[in-house]
């Protein structure tokens, strides 16, 4: 189980918790000054600690990705590159 808390300056997603292969998806609209940034916390049930990451970046994800996809795994989060199907990986907290 994945636990996991969503927000930006003005939208708070909640803490929502994931089990294996389940998904969670939300909408907003980008700034128009490229200022736009959701970042969460994660953290598995099994131990770990807290992990931080800036899910997104408007200035780093606005080419990327119109609907962004991630698979957060412990060793950190990968975004799925809709061109090519690959995933690009993240430490965390950056």
């Amino acid at each position: 189980m994945l636990k996991f808390h969503c927000k930006s300056k003005d939208d708070d997603l909640g803490v929502r918790v994931l089990g294996y292969r389940q998904s969670f998806q939300f909408e907003f609209n980008p700034n128009i000054f490229f200022k736009t940034l959701f970042y969460c916390s994660f953290e598995w049930q099994n131990g770990g600690g807290v992990h931080w990451f800036d899910i997104y970046v408007q200035t780093r994800d606005w080419l990327h990705c119109k609907i962004c996809e991630w698979e957060v795994k412990q060793s950190g989060p990968c975004r799925r590159t809709p061109a090519d199907g690959k995933y690009k990986c993240y430490n965390w907290g950056k």
